[in-house]
């Protein structure tokens, strides 16, 4: 598993298809993990509310889901979950899909499928409503291609990539058949702003990180800098930088046998004692415990 999806899914219980770009990952929050942050990648992802209630951020624009709620996101789009802190909502157990469209493009330039669908996405100008919710036309279909989906990925049998193609080309059918000729709201100029700053922290995590270096990354005082991503994520960047950095040693317990403490000094922690307490926090054990568990 590479690093960003670790970060996201690490708790989880994965359905990973060997040679075959797709996979599942079952989540629960807070079990699993507290929420899940702010990021993006380059594949499709679809989230399937199980149960409880909660929020999925899309573009910056939050969306309260419920149980049976579907929600697409394309590729390139920021994204993160959490549960709503404005309900009595204890927790939320979701699916995630992951997969990449280049398993289900042709590469014929004159394909119809490539251009009016997987390139529509890929560019973000298939529009349509999110999140989906039960009781609605669209909502079935999407539902029937996924559901089946799931029942496919679990056979294993041979031949089994070609049943699952064509759920996903059935729930593509679906956002096609269900799109809308409405425009959405034009992506919030603070999107790519919020992008900046994670890829920063994804390439100097390791490095000493003052507020007032960040902020002059995207060209903001250290004020506003520290208010704007209060706002935009609900914590401040000195909380998610640790947490960044935290999920990345619990990643190298896991992947690795170097030292705890090299461990430590490779995520950016100089204080072992600091990096100890925060990681039992996160984690509710030691590192030492947390690796012994891999």
């Amino acid at each position: 598993m590479e690093l960003e999806e670790y970060i996201q899914y690490h708790e989880s219980k994965r359905h990973e298809q060997p040679g075959f770009s797709y996979n599942t990952y079952l989540c629960s929050i807070p079990q699993d993990f507290e929420k899940v942050n702010p990021h993006w990648h380059e594949q499709m992802e679809i989230i399937y509310i199980k149960k409880g209630s909660g929020v999925v951020t899309v573009n910056l624009k939050p969306l309260e889901v419920n149980a049976g709620y579907i929600i697409p996101i394309l590729p390139g789009e920021l994204h993160s979950i959490s549960l709503n802190k404005g309900s009595d909502a204890a927790h939320m157990e979701y699916e995630n899909i992951i997969f990449s469209l280049s398993i289900l493009d042709s590469r014929d330039e004159n394909d119809w499928c490539r251009t009016n669908v997987i390139q529509a996405i890929e560019k973000g100008t298939l529009h349509f409503h999110r999140p989906i919710v039960p009781g609605t036309g669209f909502h079935n279909a999407v539902s029937e291609a996924l559901d089946k989906a799931d029942l496919v990925s679990e056979m294993h049998s041979e031949g089994y990539p070609l049943m699952l193609k064509s759920c996903l080309f059935q729930f593509l059918f679906s956002l096609f058949a269900h799109k809308s000729v409405e425009k959405p709201a034009p992506v919030s100029p603070h999107e790519q702003i919020l992008k900046r700053i994670i890829m920063y922290v994804r390439e100097h995590f390791a490095e000493d990180i003052p507020i007032e270096k960040i902020a002059a990354e995207v060209e903001y005082s250290p004020s506003h800098f520290m208010r704007f991503f209060k706002i935009e994520t609900g914590h401040s960047f000195i909380e998610y930088l640790n947490d960044y950095r935290i999920s990345y040693a619990g990643y190298l317990l896991k992947e690795s046998n170097d030292a705890i403490g090299g461990i430590a000094s490779r995520c950016g922690f100089d204080n072992f004692s600091y990096f100890i307490r925060l990681f039992r926090r996160k984690y509710g054990v030691t590192p030492k415990e947390y690796r012994k568990n891999r």
